[in-house]
């Protein structure tokens, strides 16, 4: 028999081994699951597929300056918002095993929630389904990386995990702390996709209450509305005041419009002359006269013209 002081150990070091270690697992994508394929989980699909959980990531590319804004100050950086290895990624994106570094497609899918399905993908089928939680698959697949969600409490955990946030810089960048968030109904939508509709059980507050506290408090300062002003005694107005007389201004006439300014003079040819001008007869032109000499009776008449308006007698 081997002494106690090695026993312990020796029984540390057994359970370790025999203990799924975290993050001993891959994450497959939505596409394992059988995405768009008939089979045991086309209903499971048809219900993520129109399903918020889904639309995660399209969710902060609705409102994409703000979410960068959330992620620059919350230490993450806005280039990096939709690296698999951020803290944004960790609620809003199912991050594949190997894309890390790259940006994430896939919003909230099943192995977020039911762990990394590396492990368990292919034996978590076998054994007869009406079998339940008694199915050898489940059992095994539970040794194998499936989370027990089946567990009131390790679904609660699951849930508060994103839903409620406590991480101090994510808060004070202004994220939503999700502490007002509706665990009966996101338990009603999720049991959409369940074999059986949701209990009394399913639907306690307890263990979600339970895994808040747990995370920590957040604290959420309120508001409060105006206070109305106090009353002094001695002061109280009277039940039917008078309104106060109302003063009467006279009015004053309107200002008449000032009329429009004249226009302004042409320096170039001053107007001076009033009334009609008199200029002496056209002289006769022959019908030899050459273009010239047309030109010339015309400038002369134009001279005179402009003697009679510049300096008129």
């Amino acid at each position: 028999m081997l002494p106690l002081k090695l026993y312990l150990p020796l029984t540390f070091v057994i359970t370790l081994f025999a203990t799924p270690l975290l993050g001993q697992y891959k994450t497959l994508g939505p596409g394992s699951c059988g995405l768009g394929q008939n089979n045991c989980h086309a209903k499971e699909n048809r219900w993520w597929k129109d399903d918020a959980h889904k639309e995660t990531i399209e969710t902060l590319y609705d409102d994409l300056e703000t979410a960068q804004k959330y992620a620059e100050l919350s230490g993450v950086g806005a280039d990096n918002l939709f690296k698999g290895n951020t803290n944004c990624m960790r609620c809003h994106g199912t991050v594949i095993s190997g894309n890390e570094n790259n940006d994430v497609d896939d919003g909230v899918s099943c192995e977020r929630c039911h762990g990394p399905g590396s492990g368990y993908k292919d034996p978590h089928t076998e054994g007869d389904p009406a079998l339940g939680v008694k199915r050898p698959g489940y059992i095994k697949a539970l040794k194998l990386g499936l989370v027990e969600l089946k567990n009131l409490q390790t679904r609660a955990t699951t849930c508060v995990r994103c839903h409620y946030i406590t991480d101090q810089k994510v808060l004070a960048a202004g994220h939503s702390s999700g502490a007002r968030f509706n665990y009966i109904k996101g338990i009603k939508d999720v049991a959409k996709h369940w074999d059986r509709p949701p209990n009394k059980k399913d639907l306690d507050k307890a263990p979600f209450k339970k895994a808040m506290k747990a995370k920590g408090p957040v604290k959420i300062i309120a508001k409060a509305p105006p206070s109305p002003p106090k009353k002094q005694p001695g002061n109280t107005p009277p039940t039917n005041p008078k309104p106060p007389a109302t003063r009467r201004v006279a009015r004053r006439a309107p200002t008449p419009p000032a009329p429009p300014p004249p226009p302004p003079a042409d320096p170039f040819f001053p107007l001076k002359a009033k009334g009609p001008i008199t200029l002496e007869p056209f002289p006769a032109i022959s019908d030899s006269a050459t273009v010239d000499q047309l030109l010339l009776i015309i400038k002369k008449r134009l001279e005179l013209l402009y003697q009679k308006v510049r300096s008129p007698k």
